[in-house]
């Protein structure tokens, strides 16, 4: 399972993971997230999508969200 945390998105920007939840339709596992800059904003995102691999423009491969800092809550 995914773990709380402070999370680094490849681009640089910081964001905190607050759970794994399911949606009530498909089932489908959404990660819950807040920004950690500009308006704070809550966002989900699929798991699925959240812990792929991205390639950048040199060729190299990296994952979209890299755990920076467990957190607790």
């Amino acid at each position: 399972m995914l773990e709380r945390g402070i999370y680094q998105h490849y681009k640089g920007q910081l964001y905190q993971v607050f759970s794994v939840a399911t949606h009530s339709e498909t089932e489908e596992k959404l990660v819950v997230y807040q920004c950690l800059y500009g308006d704070y904003s809550l966002w989900v995102r699929p798991l699925s999508m959240f812990t792929e691999q991205v390639t950048l423009e040199d060729g190299k491969t990296v994952p979209r969200f890299n755990l920076i800092q467990k957190t607790a809550i």
